[in-house]
């Protein structure tokens, strides 16, 4: 039987395989059937797994999150000929090496027992596989896992390891994730979807729960979440605490923490197993149950119009889905009237919560279902108004178990949800009937971002004696030129901040944090995060010609030309004009800034007009 640390590394090492084999599928296929990729792959499917696809996609998954494991075998039975323009003789051996890589991957994902032989094998699979391909980077990630002898939970570095600790650019000092480095920063790495994970479908960063808790940082509210509701499933927690609402404002970290909450009741007592989250029980206490009944429900899970139909049931309701998941056909058979006719039962859930205990039930995106839930008719009421009604049924329920919770999220603002007067009145109602619980269970407080783009960006936050220097070298030159600063950046306060934002500029953050987050569409944590990783690639990609001594990543260093999505959210939340400016002034051999740069040496040398325009669109009044 393998240790725990090589049980970390080969989950860390599938989640890599697979997402390679994703996009490698799409691309291929694309290349054969272009838009209609996602058909041939279907075909290659059995009959229980286009009930899988089917159930995705009708969820709301993308087709190539649902691109798994347990499927690629008979794709490449089914596209054999194809393979072969990479494999060539291979294509053949093909089949196996899928079906053991998988068979190992299942056993993983149940903390099975794995002997040493099979996870070599599979191990041997993926690299040859990589080879093929011609996936270096992929290749030299799994042999790092193959033969790691520590694992990297925290990821720190605590000394200089012999090197010499003189100040250094951030790219010979921090790695980012191999994500970000490939560039495979597509809308759904940064968009959190709890069904997808429900499903089991959808990007390995979430879906895999090692992966997950590896590249999510423990904020002071995320880890009372987790407290209050172990505690509760314990059976030890006071009854007003069992129900929590979670009510922030776009990318708030509402569903990132509703993710790391079904991970880790799923895992119970083995979440002790994943490094990544040991630093939790110095704060949580252990699990005492070794299984937990759960229920999600988001707006995608059931149609408010049509339902959803499963194993011979017509599911109508919140409350219908609710049972069904605590306890199958038995606990929905006692509120199926109530489900059928869509009102909402009074005093019955009481009875399906001592059938499935410990229970715990995850709501995302209530309010915009009521919304929908609106416009059915029920009675003289609406679907709307008996959700809501039934709210308060299930909180009162829940906070009179004994191992029980309840969490539901909600979003700041109706402008979120439907920005109408019926919205609004929506959401005032639910928030009345959850109440709040508090500001702690706020999922990211503002001075925590800077750990949490860390955590997810870069796959360890680098020698702390190199980064030391780097602060002081800063502060020196602002010390220096403490006129020509803001007074605050001579303060002991901004050498924090200097060392909590590295590898960024403390400023370029709070650009996006604070200025650009103050606009009602934009997505804060989440968009932070998105923009941020867009820049660190294309950096990455151009460290070899960057000016400069590159100590921090500066609102300077961002090239619009080259980062679709932050010149895109741009023009999505100030209109498209600004693609003018960006063309016209801002960047690219056309702009104004560059042509000032290419006649003027002094300031070409540093890109010093570019930087300046960069910096200045960057920090515009909203």
């Amino acid at each position: 039987m393998i240790s725990k640390t090589k049980m970390e590394n080969l989950f860390l090492a599938l989640s890599v395989f697979i997402e390679t084999m994703r996009t490698y599928i799409v691309g291929l296929l694309t290349k054969e059937g272009g838009d209609n990729w996602p058909n041939w792959y279907y075909d290659s499917l059995g009959e229980n797994q286009k009930h899988i696809w089917n159930t995705g996609i009708s969820g709301g998954s993308s087709p190539e999150s649902l691109i798994d494991f347990g499927n690629l075998k008979g794709f490449s039975l089914k596209y054999r000929d194809l393979l072969k323009k990479d494999f060539g003789k291979k294509a053949y051996s093909l089949p196996t090496w899928f079906d053991e890589i998988t068979e190992v991957r299942n056993k993983c994902n149940h903390f099975g027992n794995l002997e040493e032989d099979e996870v070599h094998r599979a191990y041997d699979n993926m690299i040859l596989v990589m080879k093929h391909l011609k996936k270096k980077d992929d290749e030299d990630a799994l042999v790092v896992y193959r033969d790691a002898v520590e694992q990297k939970s925290s990821g720190r570095r605590n000394g200089t390891g012999g090197r010499s600790s003189a100040p250094s650019a951030w790219f010979n000092i921090v790695t980012p994730h191999l994500d970000i480095r490939q560039g495979r920063l597509d809308e759904s790495v940064f968009a959190a979807n709890l069904a997808e994970i429900v499903l089991q479908n959808g990007r390995e960063i979430y879906q895999n729960p090692v992966v997950f808790f590896s590249k999510t940082y423990f904020t002071q509210g995320l880890t009372n979440i987790l407290k209050k509701v172990t505690s509760g499933l314990n059976g030890n927690q006071d009854a007003e605490n069992r129900v929590i609402s979670l009510q922030t404002g776009f990318g708030g970290g509402k569903t990132h923490a509703l993710i790391a909450l079904y991970h880790f009741v799923k895992l119970g007592k083995k979440a002790k197993d994943i490094a990544a989250a040991a630093e939790l029980f110095a704060s949580v206490p252990n699990p005492a149950y070794d299984k937990v009944n759960t229920a999600v429900f988001t707006n995608t899970t059931n149609d408010a119009i049509q339902g959803r139909k499963t194993n011979g049931l017509h599911i109508k309701t919140i409350w219908g889905e609710i049972a069904y998941q605590l306890g199958g056909k038995e606990a929905y058979e006692i509120i199926r009237p109530n489900d059928e006719n869509r009102t909402s039962p009074k005093g019955l859930f009481k009875k399906i919560l001592e059938k499935t205990s410990p229970a715990v039930i995850l709501i995302d995106e209530l309010a915009d279902y009521c919304v929908a839930a609106s416009g059915v008719t029920v009675g003289g009421s609406t679907l709307s108004d008996q959700t809501i009604s039934f709210i308060q049924e299930i909180s009162v329920a829940v906070a009179a178990s004994d191992t029980c919770v309840l969490v539901a999220t909600l979003p700041a603002s109706a402008y979120e949800v439907a920005n109408s007067p019926q919205a609004s009145q929506i959401l005032t109602s639910l928030s009345s009937r959850l109440g709040r619980v508090g500001a702690d269970t706020r999922p990211v407080a503002d001075e925590e971002i800077f750990e949490v783009i860390r955590r997810r960006l870069f796959e360890d936050p680098g020698d702390q004696a190199v980064i030391d220097s780097v602060v002081s070298a800063y502060m020196n030159l602002y010390q220096e030129n403490n006129q020509e600063v803001p007074s605050g950046a001579v303060r002991s306060e901004y050498r924090e901040r200097l060392k909590k934002s590295y590898p960024f500029h403390p400023e370029l953050i709070d650009m996006f944090r604070i200025r650009w987050a103050s606009h009602h569409d934009f997505q804060r944590t989440r968009g932070v995060l998105r923009i941020l990783a867009s820049i660190i690639a294309d950096l990455w990609d151009r460290q070899g010609s960057l000016k400069g001594n590159n100590y921090l990543i500066h609102p300077s260093d961002v090239s619009f030309t080259n980062l679709d999505a932050l010149s895109g959210q741009l023009k999505k939340l100030y209109g498209n004009g600004y693609d003018a400016v960006i063309s016209a002034d801002v960047s690219g051999s056309s702009s104004n800034a560059f042509k000032i740069d290419q006649d003027k040496r002094e300031y070409g040398k540093h890109s010093l007009t570019q930087g300046l325009a960069a910096s200045i669109l960057l920090g515009r009044r909203q």
